[in-house]
């Protein structure tokens, strides 16, 4: 992971065609997890109020989704990087009160889709969410014997099984990470009995994949009050 955020503090102020041409979303979204590893005397809360202050006044990086894991110290940031040298006003941020990060690139689910040979209703993800309870599932496909096409149909029947239950009612975001195998899908989206039905639905389909799922709030809801019913 340390080599990973020094990978990101040397590209700083490089030209954006160091990370990727200058028209390719690829090179500009995303995921920033922070994690507060435990201290003697910190405030936890404090330190995450300190991180919200300090995404909201970021310059050249449009904050997509910001969000805190339910029982853990960790942030969700999901980020437009319009310019390469803005890095630094989170990156030196973070490293400087000592919190651990990590930084993954993504791209949406709709140019992927395509890529596939599936075109999705372009207004099928949502940009933003309500109070709702809510939860953020990585899948992950692995290849195993399947061939090219086997393993592209299966990940058109998730997409067309994601379409079936957002239509259903079930609003969600949707990203893939860069890295081309194993394909690794990260969704955002509301908790509720219906979705969790949906979801074993998707776990028992054809050659299942591996999912993860956190419970999430919005940090911009965090407040560190425990609220009782």
């Amino acid at each position: 992971m340390l080599l990973l955020v020094a990978s990101v503090i040397t590209m700083v102020c490089l030209p954006l065609s160091v990370l990727g041409a200058s028209d390719d979303r690829d090179a500009l979204i995303y995921k920033v997890e922070i994690f507060l590893p435990p201290k003697e005397g910190r405030d936890e809360t404090a330190d995450i109020q300190q991180i919200k202050e300090t995404v909201k006044h970021l310059n050249d990086i449009d904050v997509l989704f910001s969000f805190k894991e339910l029982g853990n110290p960790r942030i969700i940031l999901i980020l437009d990087v319009e310019k390469a040298c803005s890095w630094p006003q989170l990156t030196g941020f973070l490293s400087s009160q000592g919190f651990e990060f990590s930084v993954t690139s993504l791209y949406h689910c709709s140019d992927f889709a395509k890529e596939l040979g599936l075109n999705l209703p372009n207004d099928m993800w949502v940009s933003s969410f309500g109070n709702d309870d809510l939860l953020m599932e990585k899948q992950i496909f692995p290849v195993k014997d399947l061939s090219t096409l086997e393993y592209i149909e299966k990940l058109k029947w998730t997409f067309e099984k994601d379409l079936a239950i957002i239509k259903n009612g079930q609003p969600a975001e949707c990203f893939k990470t860069l890295a081309e195998f194993p394909v690794e899908l990260v969704y955002f989206g509301p908790a509720s009995q219906s979705k969790m039905e949906a979801e074993e639905d998707l776990l028992h389909g054809p050659n299942t994949f591996h999912n993860e799922v956190s419970r999430i709030e919005k940090l911009d809801d965090y407040t560190g009050v425990c609220q009782g019913d």
